[in-house]
């Protein structure tokens, strides 16, 4: 790999040599600066070798997050409480090591960036976890909410690329965001292609400055891959404080997957709540109805909503002990707690399930770092 990274240097000094062209790849570099980083990132300070910074974990407001996604596990953005150590001065190691499904770095954001595999089981033919972005996952802006309401990316931040502009990506070429390793990642290319470096990108889609510091680039097109493994030591770099959603009965709710694509995303406070709304159109799935039989829906528009655990409408998965033919989902109906202010009747809602109570398995425990 060292070899690959001093051809591609050669390749760069050469042609910077020729007249009439100026430096193209001498990266930023500013952890400890509060400008490098948007008004969602709070606490930014340096010490002990590590840049730290806290963030809520959600872009900018005026971003679409959530929309066009078409598989979806019904969880919402919600707020969480980061706090993230970066390495200032990391070293690459002796050999790359293989990211995993999960959290491998931060936008400047405030925003958990995460390997492009989803947690589902291994493909066997293709050896690897299937890719959130194939899947439909994603939305426009390269991110979805995980098992844990934590709104995370999985390709490049497409949005967040936009909002910083072309000044900051390819004219002072500030990073985007800093990977687990304490590299960071850039997105040179994205407005002036007269700075694409993917030629020059070595297997980790990274590669050294004119100055010898390395970084990575994002990809700048589809499938707007970040990084394929990790060039230095991966560490510890981040911890979150959150609560999770319960359903009435007290049980941790992680969504269900099912193909149900959303077309918009809202959340709204009504006193003491956060209420969340998605609409969407649900597709291609099997409803289990109050008479104990299934109707098969092709399309059917409605909206899913969480406040409380006394406040929602959530599809949940069928009891196996009915003996339905395929999996069958449910649309669970409470709004018994449902506080003033937030108009439910307003909403286009599934018709309820009202017949006996399902047998719920409640998720594994809550972790301490962005889950899937």
């Amino acid at each position: 790999m060292m070899t690959f990274l001093r051809s591609g240097l050669a390749a760069i000094v050469l042609v910077l040599a020729l007249p009439g062209l100026s430096k193209a790849h001498d990266i930023k570099s500013c952890k400890c600066e509060d400008g490098c980083y948007t008004k969602q990132v709070s606490n930014v300070s340096c010490s002990g070798g590590k840049a730290r910074f806290s963030s809520k974990g959600l872009p900018d407001p005026d971003d679409p997050i959530m929309r066009g996604i078409v598989g979806t596990n019904q969880q919402f953005p919600t707020v969480h409480n980061y706090d993230f150590e970066i390495l200032l001065n990391p070293r690459i190691a002796s050999q790359p090591t293989p990211t995993e499904a999960g959290p491998m770095g931060v936008a400047v954001n405030g925003v958990p960036i995460f390997d492009p595999s989803t947690q589902g089981p291994v493909n066997k033919a293709k050896g690897k976890r299937p890719s959130a972005f194939e899947e439909g996952e994603l939305d426009v802006c390269g991110g979805h909410a995980g098992r844990g309401d934590d709104y995370h990316y999985h390709i490049a931040p497409k949005c967040l690329i936009e909002d910083l502009g072309k000044k900051w990506v390819d004219v002072d070429k500030k990073p985007i965001g800093y990977a687990m390793d304490g590299f960071p990642i850039h997105a040179l290319g994205w407005f002036n292609k007269g700075n694409a470096v993917e030629a020059q990108l070595d297997p980790c889609r990274g590669m050294k400055d004119d100055s010898g510091n390395y970084f990575y680039n994002v990809k700048t097109s589809s499938s707007w891959d970040v990084l394929n493994c990790l060039t230095g030591e991966p560490q510890k770099f981040a911890r979150d404080r959150w609560h999770h959603r319960v359903d009435r009965t007290g049980k941790e709710i992680t969504g269900i997957p099912m193909r149900f694509a959303i077309k918009d995303s809202m959340r709204t406070s009504h006193g003491r709540d956060v209420c969340h709304v998605t609409t969407g159109m649900l597709q291609g799935e099997q409803l289990l109805l109050t008479s104990g039989k299934t109707r098969r829906v092709n399309a059917e528009e409605g909206a899913l909503f969480y406040c409380n655990k006394a406040c929602y409408g959530l599809f949940f998965e069928a009891d196996k002990s009915r003996k339905i033919r395929g999996r069958a989902i449910y649309y669970d109906y409470i709004v018994s707690g449902c506080l003033g202010g937030f108009d439910v009747a307003s909403l286009r809602t599934f018709t309820p399930y009202e017949g006996p109570a399902q047998k719920r398995k409640g998720p594994p425990g809550t972790g301490k770092r962005p889950r899937q």
